[in-house]
Order: C-alpha cells, then structure tokens, then sequence
C-alpha cells in the first residue's frame, strides 16, 4: 500500500498554487476602460476574489499544520493515501477534463453539468461493500442531487446573470 506522509501538506501547497496564479490571471485580464466602463467590473474581479479566497484559505491550512506538527507526523491516519484513493482521483481528474473537453459545448451546459456532478458523487459515494439497497440509494441521490443543482446553476446564470452558457 502506497502511503504519503502529509496528504494535507501537499493538498494545502497546491491550491496555495492555485489560487495565487488564480488572483494573477484575474489581474491580468483585460480591463474594459476602453469601453467607458468603470474600474470596479473588471471582468477579472471575480477570479481574483476567488483566487485570493483560495490562497488564505490554503496558507491558513499550511500554518495550521506546521504549528499542530502534523507536517512532521508519519502514520497520521487523516494523512495517509492508498493506492485505490489514487486511482479514485485519476478517475476524477478524468472526468474534469471529459467535462471541460468534450462536455461542455457539446451538449446543452445543465446536461453536462448534470453528467459531471453525477460522476462525481458516484466516484467518492460508491463502494464494492455496499448492499444492493444502499447502492440503489446512493445512486438515486446522485442522480436527483446533480440534476437539480445542474439546471439550478444552468438557471442562474442564463436567467438571473444573462451569462450565455456553452
């Protein structure tokens, strides 16, 4: 079995990575001044509240662990990845890129989405040691769960925002 010491560690170092390039993408943007439009509706506001969210979220986490010396800690068992933990999320990253590739603008955007959340819960909810009545369950509230929140978030932004959706 495959075992990494500080899982948190290098969760909590990534999404430091990735809301920092998040916040600078966001800055880097175009701005629409051109336009007459104010400084403050930047197209670029949004990622970089989001990315810069992401960043203390995660540095806070970073500081936390080092204080607690759980960084240190081998066999913590919140730390610990096997093998099958690693394959679940390939599948994920798989899915993602399905979703992202061939998904989305392919299919209408509350499908995709609704197809995406489904495989998502599917992927961390199933187990082999599950009965045929918990099964059935789960897949059921996967299946209810993704459909409503995929045309809840297809709705907000094609009514509510008037964001033309892929």
């Amino acid at each position: 079995m495959l075992k990494i010491k500080t899982v948190d560690l290098a969760v909590s170092t990534i999404l430091l990575a990735v809301g920092i390039a998040e916040f600078i993408g966001g800055f880097t943007m175009d701005r629409l001044e051109v336009r007459q439009i104010h400084p403050a509706s930047i197209p670029g506001l949004l990622p970089m509240v989001l990315g810069l969210a992401i960043a203390i979220v995660a540095a806070l986490q970073l500081i936390g662990l080092y204080r607690r010396g759980d960084a240190e800690i081998e066999g913590v068992a919140g730390g610990l990845v096997t093998v099958k933990e690693l394959a679940r999320l390939a599948l994920l990253i798989a899915i993602c890129a399905f979703y992202a590739l061939f998904l989305v603008g392919r299919v209408h955007f509350w499908v995709a989405s609704s197809l995406f959340i489904t495989g998502f819960m599917l992927i961390f909810e199933l187990s082999l040691r599950m009965t045929k009545r918990k099964l059935a369950i789960t897949i059921t509230r996967a299946v209810v769960i993704a459909v409503v929140f995929g045309g809840a978030v297809s709705f907000l932004f094609e009514d509510l925002f008037l964001v033309r959706l892929p």
